[in-house]
């Protein structure tokens, strides 16, 4: 009986580094182009903007999951409420705007397998304008390592404690 025990608990610290270095899950829907492009400058104002993701999105229910929000340098809302989903793609309407420098585009969009995914990028309007500072894409958020240490902990006291309460019920 000790010897199973003392398997058990040796599987368990073996298993311990595989458990709490697993990666973050990384399939989530990610953007791959956009038109204007993230990061580039457009002399004239687009009329549309479009954003292409490297998976299907799809909406649920009648509440509108899919939406793309773009603000000029001031931050006023320069694009219209009427998001196209074809495929992989978002198209959206953008209203007329003077207003030169850093705009921001920000999306919230539902991928293939239901999760939500946000993010955000900046395109500059007009050539030699002041870009946004510290505007970063919001996409992927990664799981501390702690939360990998946290569940393994968890899962091994539970283990030994299954352990220890079936080796008792069996002396008794």
């Amino acid at each position: 009986m000790r010897s199973k025990a003392l398997i058990a608990a040796a599987l368990l610290v073996s298993l311990f580094p595989v458990i709490t270095n697993m990666p973050a899950a990384g399939a989530h829907t990610k953007l791959i182009s956009s038109n204007p492009l993230a990061g580039g400058v457009v002399d004239v104002w687009p009329e549309q903007i479009t954003l292409e993701f490297n998976e299907e999105l799809q909406n649920i229910g009648s509440e509108k999951a899919n939406f793309v929000v773009v603000n000029n340098a001031v931050g006023d809302q320069v694009s219209e409420d009427d998001e196209i989903l074809s495929g992989n793609t978002a198209t959206l309407t953008l209203s007329p705007n003077t207003v030169k420098g850093a705009v921001l585009v920000f999306y919230h969009v539902v991928s293939a397998d239901g999760h939500a995914v946000e993010g955000e990028y900046k395109f500059t309007f007009g050539q030699g304008e002041v870009t946004a500072e510290g505007v970063t894409n919001t996409e992927e958020q990664k799981y501390p390592i702690t939360i990998y240490i946290a569940s393994a902990l968890f899962i091994t006291t539970g283990l030994f404690f299954a352990i220890y309460s079936y080796r008792r019920r069996n002396k008794s």
